[in-house]
This record gives C-alpha cells, structure tokens and sequence, in this order.
C-alpha cells in the first residue's frame, strides 16, 4: 500500500517531532529491532531446540538421554548467553564484550 504525498508528509513530520519531543524514546525505538541483536532470538532457539530434542528422545524411548540432552540443551545456551555478557575481571555484566569494561577499564 503506497502512501500519497500528503500522508507521507504527516509521517515525516509526526516522525520529526518524536526525535525532538522525546530523544530517548527515539533511540530506544530505533534499537528495538537492531539486525545486529540476534542473541535472544538465538538464545531462544536454542533453550527451545534443545528441550525439543531431549523430549523427542523421551518420547521415543531413550530415557537416560533424551534426560541429558533436555537439560543439557536447555543449560548450555543459558551458559553462553551470560559468558557473552559477563566479565571475568570485575565480576559484572557488561553491555558489549568488545569495548573496554567501564568499571575497570579492561577487555
């Protein structure tokens, strides 16, 4: 659906006054759906692939191991998610893993 020319000009302009208006909520908007933040959704997929695959293997018999790869599955993305995040130094989360830590100053 393509928007006429005055509408699209209602856009800008409400669009214009939200930057203006309130930055925060602006920059907040713009990050919410950032390409370049996929962890959750990875973190997501993972937590639910692998309680997925160990209730397969439950449901097909393999008691022992469909046990160990639910809970396994379901640890394992926990684990890498909050190693991504933490650090080891100073023993707090950090924003970006790339970037020198804020409280000490080391990567």
């Amino acid at each position: 659906m393509s928007l006429n020319e005055e509408e699209l000009n209602t856009l800008k302009q409400l669009e214009r006054e939200l930057r203006t208006d309130d930055p925060r909520l602006d920059r907040s908007l713009r990050r919410m759906m950032s390409p370049e933040d996929t962890a959750s959704m990875y973190l997501v997929l993972g937590v639910l692939g692998g309680f997925a695959l160990g209730l397969a293997l439950l449901v097909a018999g393999w008691v022992l191991l469909g046990l160990t790869v639910a809970v396994v599955g379901t640890l394992w993305p926990l684990r890498w998610a909050s190693q991504r995040y933490f650090h080891p130094v100073c023993r707090h989360l950090v924003p970006n893993t790339e970037e020198p830590c804020p409280r000490c100053g080391m990567r």
